[in-house]
Order: C-alpha cells, then structure tokens, then sequence
C-alpha cells in the first residue's frame, strides 16, 4: 500500500506534516514574494539576470508550486521541490557577489534582497531533509549572508554584516526548529502507530489460535473421548459415535468461519442433535421477526455446547427429565437445557474439569457475541443458557 493511502503508521504522520509544511510554505513564499517585490525591482539591474530571476524561481515559484501540488503530488515530489528551494537559495548565496556588478551593492540600494527571504529556504530544508543535514544547511547559509552582508557593501559594515546575521540565524532558527519538532512528532506518532498495529495483529492472531485450540480441545472432549468410552464399554451406540466423531473432525479442517447459516435451519439442526441425543428430551422453539443470519462458527458453538450440556445431563443428572428451548430473533440466538436432576454445586467444578470449562462456557466466549452461563443447585437441577447475538 503506497503512502498516499495509509491511514496511520508507516510514515503516515510524517506524509502528513509534509503535505501541511509544503501547503504553508506556498503561502509563505506568496507573501515573501510580494515583500521583497520592491527590492527585487530595485536591484535586478545591478546583478546578472541569470542569477536574479533563477534565484526568484527557486524560492518564490517553486515554493508556491510545492503548496499548490500539496495535496496531490507524492511526498516524494514535494520534498524534492522542497530540497531544490533550498539548494536555489544557497546557490544564490554563495554566487551572489561574483553575480553583482563590480561585487558590489551601491549603500541607497540597501541590503541584497536575497537575505529577506531566508526563512522560506531554511524552513524548506526542513521539509526536504533530516536534521543532520538541515541544521548544518542553516549555519552554512547564516555565515554565507554574513559574508556577503559585508562583501557586497560599499562601506566598512563589519558590525552591521554581524548583526544581520545573528538576526537571520535567530530567525530562521525558530522556524526551523518548529519545522523539525513537527516532523519528530510525526515521526513518534508512526512509531507508535506501528507498535501499536504489530500488537494489535499479534493479539488477533493469538486470540485465534486460543480459539481454535479451545475447540480442537472440545471436540477432543466432546466426540473422541466419547466414542473411546462407548466403544470401551461395548455400548450400542458405539458405532454411531465414532462416525460422527470422525465427521467432526473432518469439519474443523473444512470450517469457513465466515460463512452463513439461517436461524431456522441452525434451529432443525438443534432439534435433530437434541432428539439423536436424548430422544426423551422436550424440544420447543420461539421465532420472532426476521430470523437472523449467523456466522457457522457461532452456529457450530453453540450446537457443539448444546451437545456437551445434553451429556452431561445423561451421564450426571439421574433420572431426570430433560427440556430444550431454542430462541431466534433479528439479531440473536438463545438455547436453554434445562433437567431436573440432581444438580451440582458450580463453585465444586473444577476449572480442568472440560466438560464445564472449555466444552461450554469457554467454547462459547471464544466466538465474538457467544456467552454461556451454567446455574445448578443440588437436588434442585441444572439450567445451561447459550446464546450468540450479532455484532451491532
């Protein structure tokens, strides 16, 4: 993905500050264009026209074309013209006393115009280069102005050639200074948003790891450790739950997590895997509006802990009888297994204990919406409630 589309990181703040600084020194060099106008006028015909028109160019035009192209261009293009402004002025600078005639600037002329506009030249160092280069730009130029405030007057100025380059340094300093702060915030924003995309894409894909391991761990529990049980015990359904042991171990490797299931057909599913299951068991339902859509993994979720809450009934509740309700509205899904057995105390369950613990509760909280809340009390039954709600 190029830099001109990022939306945060990966120099994404510093394509910004750049964008903004080359926008600003468009208008900047608008206004110092029209300030120094006069002295321009006044002293083009004493210096080669070569030299005061290029000069002009570099850094009154290409700084308006910079903030003209400031939204549009690449980065790229716009620290280039931000780097040829600043060259154009240092060039300036240094040929300025062999471009004028004689080397020489007459007193009532004032001081060249080229030192007027400094500012816009440092400031575009900034934009175009780091401060290793930028900072040692600003003291070639500010000795450069000094050199030629006193070579090119007609009188002994070496005070006055003093002064105005201190004034010009401290000048330009400030803007420059600001101009880097600016691109080192920048650049401590793309760190942080970089760190903070790593972090975020490390978690996504530990979070899914956990995910799938707590399925695999459940589907261990749920079908395999089953069909072992049954076939170790000679039971008649051995058969059956081998196949479908198998079967569902064949599904975790063709799962499509994005795909879709209809609330009503996820609800015949339901009543098929409760009447497989426990054939005594009353099966109800609830429709309600425009069923909703659910994702096939929060639909083989909540199946898959509906089959591990009937189990657990059969093999600990007793005699007992057995009830599921199925719930489907627009945006949710809801079963309850209900038995009134002889319940468990809940804070008695181990956390190993799988059939509790990850066939359950913690298959259904590792599906984004499931949720899942086992209530028991001794001798008075179990109530298992699953449920998955679409994200809004």
């Amino acid at each position: 993905m190029s830099s001109e589309v990022r939306g945060a990181g990966s120099g994404a703040a510093v394509d910004r500050v750049t964008r903004t600084m080359s926008l600003a020194l468009g208008v900047g060099g608008a206004i110092f264009a029209l300030l120094a106008l006069q002295g321009f006028l006044a002293q083009h015909e004493a210096s080669a026209p070569v030299w005061s028109w290029g000069v002009a160019a570099s850094v009154f035009v290409i700084p308006i074309v910079n903030g003209a192209l400031s939204a549009v261009a690449p980065v790229r293009v716009l620290r280039i013209l931000a780097g040829v402004c600043a060259t154009g002025h240092l060039v300036g600078l240094l040929t300025l006393i062999p471009a004028l005639d004689g080397g020489k600037l007459a007193t009532e002329l004032g001081a060249p115009w080229l030192f007027g506009v400094s500012v816009i030249a440092t400031a575009s160092a900034a934009v175009a280069w780091r401060p290793a280069i930028t900072w040692p730009y600003v003291a070639v130029c500010i000795v450069a102005l000094g050199a030629n405030r006193y070579l090119a007057s007609t009188i002994w100025i070496p005070d006055l050639a003093v002064q105005d380059a201190l004034h010009t340094l401290l000048f330009d300093a400030i803007f420059t200074a600001l101009a880097l702060a600016t691109y080192r915030a920048g650049r401590a924003l793309d760190t942080a948003a970089d760190s903070a995309i790593t972090e975020t894409r490390v978690a996504a894909t530990t979070e899914a790891r956990a995910r799938e391991r707590t399925r695999v761990e459940a589907l261990l529990h749920d079908s395999v450790l089953v069909a072992l049980l049954a076939s170790a015990r000679g039971s008649a359904r051995a058969e059956i739950e081998a196949r479908t042991a198998l079967a569902e171990l064949d599904s975790v490797e063709r799962a499509d997590d994005d795909a879709q299931l209809p609330g009503t057909e996820w609800m015949w599913r339901l009543q098929a895997l409760t009447t497989d299951l426990a054939p005594d068991a009353r099966f109800s339902h609830d429709v309600s509006g425009h069923e909703t859509i659910i994702r096939s993994d929060a639909a083989q979720a909540v199946l898959e802990a509906a089959a591990e809450a009937l189990r657990n009934s059969i093999q600990h509740a007793g005699p007992a009888s057995r009830a599921v309700h199925a719930r489907v509205t627009e945006d949710e899904i809801e079963v309850t297994v209900l038995d009134d057995g002889r319940g468990f105390d809940p804070a008695d369950v181990r956390p190993g204990r799988l059939g509790v613990a990850v066939s359950i509760l913690d298959r259904m909280h590792a599906v984004p919406g499931g949720w899942g809340v086992v209530v028991s009390k001794r001798g008075e039954g179990t109530r298992v409630s699953l449920g998955w709600r679409a994200a809004a």
